[in-house]
């Protein structure tokens, strides 16, 4: 495994955790690949049109987020990123408990840079 893949995996990963925070829709947006799948802790699912008009709700903030472990494996072109997190969220409804959950996020490596293309999430 390449040192520097694993590096700047972690890198994009940090940034998109970030842009959550942010709520800085164009960073997703470039992160994000355009065949995306987000699967939630809910088991909701979305594609990248969905996830990004979600994550821009007027009502929907968060307020951390929260790696608690990542581990990266790279194949070639993909990396597989896995571990835990925990955020906060407000919501129309108010702040919401924090959720904690284990994460698999598959990135891709496209014209040089890395792409999130699957994340799925697990309430713990």
């Amino acid at each position: 495994m390449s040192r520097s893949a694993i590096e700047e995996v972690l890198a994009v990963d940090a940034e998109r955790c970030l842009a959550l925070v942010e709520k800085d829709i164009a960073t997703l947006a470039w992160i994000t690949a355009d065949d995306y799948t987000h699967t939630e802790t809910s088991g909701h699912e979305r594609n990248k049109a969905e996830f990004l008009a979600f994550m821009a709700q007027p009502d929907l903030r968060f307020t951390s987020w929260v790696i608690e472990e990542n581990r990266v494996r790279v194949y070639g072109d993909m990396a597989v990123v896995t571990g835990r997190y925990h955020n906060t969220v407000h919501t129309a409804a108010g702040k919401q408990p924090p959720k904690y959950a284990r994460h698999l996020r598959v990135y891709v490596r496209r014209d040089g840079r890395w792409q999130n293309v699957a994340h799925q999430a697990t309430r713990v």
